[in-house]
């Protein structure tokens, strides 16, 4: 896996006494564009947009066969411009691919860039001054997003686990890029609150006692939900999501880390798989017969097997 995703997953192992965690240590690590060959088979990872940081596509190449393996993406984060001219220089045709499906069973013509919603946060937050965001932990992105929009002279806060996280993240990627750079994220503590009061802040938040405690000192705040709605409610809700957004007027305010139809379409087209293109990570698969591709759809169940000779 990347060297910044080992790090995140280390830093939530040790935070949950996971007992994978020598394991995890043990992990090697890779950079993008990196070949790694095991026998007669090669992986190139191909950096690509994703909610979660550090998120790769995977180049399979063996016995004369080349796959690629999306993973999760989209193209309409921070990062986003970069996938297709990606895709065309290290990738070009292939023979099949496997990509994600998620957005085929939800609708995704009117996905915001997640520059629009940074756009739309300075707005909130310059409007209102508490503001607590209920987002996950490992959607750098969206906090990037939240941490540029907070106006000057407000108070950008976090617990120590997040803050750990961001701290991984600035030490990777600040020189790389200012979006990344975290440093002025201050982690809450009591001391903190005459001047977060005096001054406003936006403020990361869990689901948990320990910030459900600090949001009720603020029943006028603004409390915004930066997740996926289908956890708040439906046949995929999260109880405790779904319960600690109850006790308070969350509004959502998400856009997805998953690829449009519009945009798994183009990646087709622009890869043309010669055997076909294989749908996972998808409640409706069959949603790709509504694309017009001019490849394959091959539909497999869990363990079946697909020969490419």
């Amino acid at each position: 896996m990347g060297e910044i995703a080992k790090e995140i997953l280390l830093a939530f192992a040790e935070r949950t006494n996971d007992k994978g965690i020598e394991r995890i240590r043990g992990f090697n690590t890779f950079q993008a564009l990196d070949r790694i060959v095991i026998e007669d088979i090669s992986v190139t990872p191909l950096l690509v947009d994703h909610s979660a940081f550090d998120a790769y596509m995977f180049l399979i190449e063996g016995d004369g066969k080349r796959i690629l393996h999306t993973g999760d993406f989209r193209v309409h984060g921070f990062r986003g411009k970069a996938v297709f001219p990606t895709i065309r220089k290290y990738v070009g045709t292939v023979d099949l691919l496997i990509t994600e499906g998620t957005a085929l069973s939800r609708d995704s013509d009117t996905l915001l860039e997640e520059a629009e919603l940074q756009t739309l946060a300075n707005h909130v937050l310059s409007e209102n001054k508490y503001v607590f965001v209920l987002c996950a932990s490992t959607n750098i992105d969206r906090i990037a997003a939240f941490y540029h929009a907070t106006p000057r002279g407000k108070y950008f806060i976090c617990d120590e686990y997040q803050k750990r996280i961001l701290d991984i993240v600035t030490k990777h990627a600040k020189d790389k890029t200012p979006l990344y750079n975290f440093q002025k994220v201050l982690t809450y503590g009591s001391n903190l609150d005459e001047r977060l009061r005096e001054r406003g802040f936006c403020m990361l938040v869990r689901c948990s006692e320990y910030f459900d405690r600090i949001m009720r000192q603020y029943p006028d705040a603004t409390f915004l939900f930066s997740m996926w709605e289908g956890y708040r409610k439906g046949k995929n809700r999260s109880k405790s999501i779904s319960d600690f957004t109850a006790n308070f007027d969350f509004q959502p305010f998400h856009t997805s880390g998953h690829a449009s139809t519009a945009v798994i379409q183009a990646v087709c087209e622009t890869v043309k798989p010669r055997i076909g293109v294989i749908p996972i990570h998808s409640d409706a698969p069959k949603g790709m017969d509504a694309l017009g591709l001019d490849c394959q759809i091959i539909y497999l169940a869990d363990g079946q097997e697909l020969s490419l000779s």
